[in-house]
């Protein structure tokens, strides 16, 4: 769904509330929408089909979508239509591991000799 494109996008107002429209024929969605009674229908053409995170892009560089509330109604809905285009992708996060010291690495640490009263004097244990 998120390759689908489009030839037509717009804002439509019904009832109050303003969404935005994508479609392919804009005469047959002018007749829906007049039909269903709203009372704006601004659908322009797109210069090429784009798919709904695009044609949003793009309208809302237009002059007819310029009004605060418009800007608005674009940018939430563009919000929207990025997080479910992002909503497959998954981050894969690589852990970096440590290179294991081989057999000659560790045959050549040195060997501590520490005795039980340099332990405890370390610990801050006296002893009597």
């Amino acid at each position: 769904m998120a390759n689908q494109t489009f030839k037509v996008a717009g804002l439509t107002t019904h009832n109050g509330n303003t969404k935005v429209r994508f479609t392919d024929d804009m005469v047959r969605r002018i007749k829906q929408f007049t039909k269903g009674g709203a009372s704006r229908i601004d659908l322009v053409e797109l210069p090429s089909e784009m798919t709904k995170v695009e044609a949003l892009q793009h309208i809302a560089t237009l002059e007819m979508f310029a009004s605060p509330g418009d800007q608005a109604t674009i940018a939430d809905t563009l919000a929207d239509k990025m997080k479910e285009a992002n909503k497959g992708t998954v981050k894969v996060k690589v852990a970096k591991t440590k290179a294991k010291p081989s057999i000659d690495a560790i045959k050549a640490r040195a060997k501590k000799n520490v005795s039980v009263a340099q332990v405890l004097a370390e610990a801050g244990v006296t002893t009597k």
